[in-house]
């Protein structure tokens, strides 16, 4: 059964606790309609208060309201609180969204609801697929140990705590579970539209490693998993070579930090950049390389620049991360 299996993700996760005060994030689709109707199933047993958000884009046009109204009524049929906004593109002056800002806008108003409703947990969709599909596209495009991390089941961003409990779970056995409560969602047809890299894998590389390996998804999950444990191993031994000065200021001892493994260095200079700025997304390949130029020949006094505001500087005893 599905709610034995994302209780298991529950419990291994340490996702939920009793007393806990749920924003389910819910578009109309598939993945989210169940992840309604799986915690609203187990809210008794876990403990739990539900609220449910959703946000309207607005760039679907009456799909987009349809969407809404669906979700409005599933959520009124579970008597369940219903929190929803929609995105008035000339009024934000907006008017060419793209994932990325997309993605912004969705955080932004789940943060928003979080601190209406007082909520402590912000419960997410994705599933299994989603964490193989993401592996994926990240190793095609080029990435390092944090990339194959891909999608956390737990992970604190700003003051709230971001879970997601179907991680676990395969999109085939949420169209099960779905068929079985005669639930019909909400089908964004941009979801098959073969001009995202993400669809082209959905529907083509890993159907084709399915048939090679009928359990890639659960390998590609398990790699996710090792990557993360292997990460943050490396995170907190990172954490005792940094010297904080300011929230603006780290500095670390330059023959401590040459002596260091080169992963242990890198990640050193991650944590810097996470607690300066917070954003880890602009740290390149091109970067580091810079960093290790300034470690050896380049004088004391050097500055490499990170980004327009974050820069990295050497003196005679330390390396020096700024903003």
């Amino acid at each position: 059964m599905l709610q034995n299996k994302i209780l298991d993700t529950i419990r291994k996760f340490n996702l939920l606790s009793t007393g806990d005060k749920v924003l389910i994030g819910v578009s109309g689709g598939p993945d989210s309609v169940a992840l309604l109707y799986l915690l609203n199933e187990l809210s008794i047993k876990l403990g739990i208060k539900i609220i449910v958000a959703h946000l309207n884009h607005g760039i679907r046009g009456k799909s987009a309201d349809s969407d809404e109204k669906f979700v409005r009524n599933i959520t009124s049929g579970l008597c369940l609180d219903f929190f929803s906004k929609r995105i008035h593109w000339s009024r934000a002056k907006l008017y060419y969204p793209n994932e990325e800002m997309l993605r912004k806008l969705r955080y932004d108003f789940l943060f928003d609801a979080a601190k209406k409703y007082r909520v402590n947990k912000i419960a997410l969709a994705h599933t299994l697929d989603d964490q193989a599909e993401t592996v994926l596209m990240r190793l095609i495009r080029g990435t390092g140990l944090y990339g194959l991390i891909s999608i956390l089941p737990k992970r604190k961003i700003k003051s709230f705590v971001v879970i997601r409990p179907m991680i676990e779970i395969t999109r085939e056995g949420i169209e099960t579970y779905l068929k079985k409560i005669k639930v019909k969602p909400r089908i964004d047809k941009t979801n098959f539209s073969k001009s995202f890299l993400r669809n082209r894998i959905r529907y083509g590389l890993l159907k084709d490693l399915g048939k090679i390996n009928p359990n890639i998804k659960q390998i590609l999950g398990r790699f996710a998993q090792q990557a993360a444990i292997d990460y943050d191993y490396l995170y907190q031994k990172s954490k005792r070579f940094l010297k904080l000065r300011t929230n603006s200021l780290i500095k670390v001892e330059l023959e401590k930090f040459r002596n260091l493994h080169i992963a242990l260095q890198r990640m050193v200079i991650r944590v810097a950049l996470e607690k300066i700025s917070g954003e880890l997304r602009t740290f390149t390949n091109k970067h580091w390389e810079e960093i290790q130029d300034l470690m050896g020949k380049r004088p004391s006094g050097s500055i490499v620049y990170l980004t327009k505001k974050i820069r990295v500087k050497k003196d005679k005893k330390h390396i020096i991360i700024y903003a």
